[in-house]
């Protein structure tokens, strides 16, 4: 892992992006799945098995993209210019096991060639290094983690 920083402006335009990219897949296979529906509902002589497990998948897709769309917000209120010295909302963790970015749960990243992992304040890795600085370990997944860097 190398010691140069990677631009928290990058890494949160690419978690931008990558949310939106997802909101806009959910919001297609919302639309896909409402028109399914309507379709199986105008052809009254079909039987209409299938049809609840559609609604209720509708239901908990529509849900999804409630929780995505607040996800974004979340990124959306991040300070990109805000140097943060602890583990907080909106920092940069580097580990000597990985990079994270205290923003929301986004899978890997990959910014200016290096891998990152966006975590949610919600997620129980955070809870677990909340707060630590640099220098500070942690452990979490039977791993143990030292702090090099937080900005």
């Amino acid at each position: 892992m190398t010691d140069a920083r990677i631009s928290k402006a990058s890494m949160l335009h690419a978690s931008l992006i990558k949310q939106q990219l997802i909101i806009s897949d959910f919001e297609k296979e919302i639309e896909n799945l409402k028109g399914e529906i309507i379709a199986r509902e105008e052809i009254a002589s079909q039987e209409h098995r299938g049809g609840a497990e559609r609604n209720e998948m509708l239901v908990r897709m529509e849900h999804e993209l409630v929780f995505l769309k607040n996800e974004l917000m979340t990124l959306e209120g991040i300070d990109e210019e805000k140097v943060s010295e602890k583990v907080e909302l909106g920092a940069v963790v580097v580990t000597d096991q990985r990079i994270f970015f205290v923003s929301t749960s986004v899978d890997l990243l990959e910014v200016n060639g290096q891998s990152l992992f966006g975590i949610s304040t919600k997620a129980p890795i955070y809870h677990v290094m909340k707060g630590k600085t640099k220098g500070d370990t942690f452990d979490y997944g039977g791993v143990r983690y030292q702090i090099r860097d937080v900005y």
